[in-house]
């Protein structure tokens, strides 16, 4: 029954209640929380169960094979065909008793739904889908019966079914005809329920009315049974009003033309469109395309009032859309969709947003690889099969798929732009593009998708770190801690002999302790100013570890440690990077923008574990400089080689290994902090006082890249020429 989208599950019910239920036909549409399945039967029976995008969905039992659309038909022969309406049925004929039993049973299908025998498989087509593609003509010919839409009209309909659920949120991709089906739905919805109002926005206003002039299209066409009449006006720019309701013919009925009451209607992109009144149907296209002053994670919870009365929910909402960059609405649309996980729901049994989530994967809904039965063909086939369009074929939409994207493997920005427009997973829809990244976004995407989907738990460990027996300036040892503010890389603590071993030296005429392990790597330190900022929150102190070509236990070239966090008092932050230092005896390159932390260093004798600014000599040195170390903030030869430190480093060592020369090829880096990488793609070189992870973790590699040399001593010269004694008439030497 669900081919693509989802999984039969079974085991849900007993089996002799749902016999018994079934011949009663007692099954009720919604949710059945003894089952926790959405039933979306409208006839009482309850058949097979599929999980859809998480979702429980409650099929009707097949019926009988009489029954069943095609069963009279060989399987080679069983396609979807719409039927013709009847020879004579017009506006002026339709209560004529010879047409009602035809017109009760087209009421009864977009209401209940219909079977259909497809290639010998019976698949249940949802009412709404079925009046859609049965009635609604927006172009010259009907659209034709496609398995993925009509799955994707049953996850709507289990939404529609789900009193918990506000709706569906769909990250859809080009050409499956979303739109289309939003039309569906308020054509369907708006022509048979009374004093209803029903509102389309989408990324522009022009585009709202685009959708609206298409459900237009498809209003005046529909067959005269399923037609009310509207308020006169012949071609509506605003609004669809209807005033008469269609209303269902039984046989020898009389007709009191009341007046329907409902309003289709669509809006300008603003963020109070629909804010107050009481919406049945919302259709919010493009939604992950919408303009600055409309963020859509804003804008959801504003219309998402107009759905319910009290806490009722009265209204669904059709939330679809093809995602932009993240600086172009896509942040905002993703952050929606994080709040619209199933498995993550309130004690009300909602989720955050009130929506469920799906998405489906191009592979399932290429134009031009689907079969002539509506089925999408996505494996290569032994034999040659006949496309929708009378193409023959033996190629599927996978192997396609991945011969446009092996073309493109040389050139990062297009093939990004081909992922994110022809997804394969919703990771891929959520794409930035790669114009909006100062860096290799395929690389930093590949990274970050694998710390996500594939890292190991363990990855990683969070603790603090504290002084032995709580006496400073001792040995530092590690607490683990599932709250701790540092993470550091499995494997990556100090060999026992430089851990916490510092020794006094005399460099460049002061007296401190220094780090032992300066040859292994190097802290950068980006660290903030204030316990708490004007506005209550203020900004987090980082801190990054990167090590550089070593013969140590830790890895080359690579980021061991993490640190963004804002600790209860600046001071606990100054004594976080003091033990960190000690602990791994390595050095430091702060940003020299708070001298109340590095005067505690300066105090605390540890003078030699701040790096001097790495693009001068000592001499050369200005006063601060030399009394704490650090290099200035807004320095732009400083702020350069930040850039391109994290351009090179990212190009040599993270996401997939393109050539065989910092690793085997096609392996995938080792770089675990995603909070840093995604700070990397996010960045904007020319602000970057913004991005403390930037900061910190640049300043890191660039200590790596500076070779401390002490200051050479100082000897007093020598006089080159020789010493006589001139007393008396012969001068001797001394």
């Amino acid at each position: 029954m669900i081919f693509y989208l989802g999984d039969k599950v079974d085991n849900v019910t007993d089996h002799k209640v749902r016999l018994a239920k079934n011949k009663a036909k007692s099954w009720e549409y919604g949710y059945d929380a003894s089952i926790d399945t959405v039933i979306i039967s409208k006839v009482g029976t309850l058949g097979e169960i599929y999980s859809v995008s998480g979702i429980n969905i409650g099929f009707p039992e097949v019926p009988n094979k009489q029954n069943i659309l095609n069963h009279d038909k060989t399987a080679a022969n069983q396609k979807f065909k719409r039927e013709e309406i009847p020879v004579g049925l017009t506006e002026a004929t339709m209560h004529n008793p010879k047409y009602s039993d035809y017109i009760d049973r087209e009421y009864e299908r977009r209401e209940k739904g219909v079977w259909a025998y497809v290639k010998g498989i019976p698949i249940y087509i949802t009412g709404t889908y079925y009046y859609g593609i049965q009635w609604i003509r927006e172009e010259k010919e009907f659209p034709d019966f496609r398995v993925i839409q009509n799955e994707l009209m049953i996850f709507w309909e289990a939404c529609k079914a789900d009193n918990r659920c506000y709706g569906m949120q769909y990250v859809k991709n080009r050409r499956i005809g979303a739109s289309y089906l939003a039309v569906v739905e308020l054509l369907e919805s708006g022509t048979i329920n009374e004093d209803k109002l029903l509102g389309i926005v989408s990324k522009k206003g022009d585009d709202s009315k685009k959708i609206f002039n298409r459900l237009i299209k498809g209003f005046k066409r529909l067959p005269c049974f399923f037609q009310p009449l509207w308020d006169g006006t012949n071609t509506p720019k605003k609004e669809l009003v209807l005033d008469v309701p269609t209303k269902r013919r039984a046989k020898n009925e009389v007709v009191n033309e009341d007046g329907l009451g409902s309003v289709i209607s669509w809006h300008n992109t603003e963020i109070n469109a629909m804010d107050g009144d009481a919406i049945f149907r919302s259709l919010l296209d493009e939604s992950g395309k919408y303009p600055k002053d409309v963020p859509f994670d804003k804008y959801w919870y504003i219309v998402k009032t107009s759905h319910t009365k009290g806490v009722n929910i009265t209204g669904k909402s059709m939330v679809v859309s093809t995602v932009n960059a993240k600086s172009k609405g896509g942040a905002e649309y993703e952050k929606i969709w994080k709040d619209s996980d199933v498995n993550e729901r309130n004690a009300n049994g909602q989720t955050k947003s009130g929506l469920y989530r799906i998405f489906i994967a191009a592979k399932y809904c290429l134009e031009g690889k689907f079969d002539e039965y509506g089925f999408t063909i996505v494996e290569d086939q032994e034999f040659e099969v006949m496309t929708d369009i009378g193409v023959k074929t033996k190629v599927g939409s996978v192997t396609h798929l991945k011969n446009v994207e092996e073309a493109l493997k040389n050139d990062p920005e297009e093939l990004n732009e081909q992922k994110r427009q022809f997804p394969d997973t919703v990771r891929d829809a959520f794409r930035d593009e790669a114009t909006d990244c100062s860096f290799n976004l395929i690389k930093i995407t590949e990274q970050i998708d694998h710390n996500e989907f594939d890292m190991l738990p363990d990855e990683i460990e969070r603790g603090n770190f504290s002084w032995e027996n709580g006496i400073p300036d001792t040995a530092v040892q590690w607490n683990p801690d599932p709250n701790g503010r540092f993470w550091i890389a499995r494997g990556c603590h100090p060999a026992p002999e430089f851990r916490n071993k510092k020794e006094m030296k005399f460099i460049n005429g002061v007296s401190a302790w220094a780090p032992t392990a300066l040859n292994i790597g190097c802290f950068g330190v980006d660290p903030y100013n204030t316990t708490k900022s004007a506005d209550g929150r203020g900004s987090r102190g980082a801190v990054h570890l990167s090590t550089k070509l070593n013969t140590s236990n830790l890895p080359n070239n690579a980021f061991i440690l993490e640190y963004l966090d804002r600790a209860p008092k600046i001071e606990m932050f100054f004594e976080d990077v003091l033990m960190a230092m000690v602990y791994f005896s390595m050095p430091m390159l702060c940003e020299l923008s708070n001298y109340q932390f590095l005067t505690m260093i300066r105090d605390r004798r540890y003078r030699h574990f701040s790096m001097n600014n790495p693009f001068k000599n000592f001499v050369d040195l200005g006063p601060n400089e030399k009394e704490f170390g650090g290099c200035p903030a807004q320095n732009v030869k400083i702020g350069d080689a930040q850039f391109y430190a994290i351009q090179s480093y990212i190009e040599d060592h993270v996401g997939v290994a393109r050539e065989e020369i910092n690793r085997a090829k096609e392996t995938i880096a080792f770089m675990p902090f995603t909070r840093t990488l995604m700070q990397w793609k996010e960045v904007d070189p020319n602000q970057r006082t913004k991005f403390d992870a930037y900061i910190s973790s640049s300043l890191s590699l660039l200590g790596n890249q500076k070779i401390e040399v002490e200051a050479p001593k100082t000897r007093r010269r020598g006089n080159p020429f020789q010493k006589y004694n001139n007393v008396g008439n012969l001068s001797t030497a001394k």
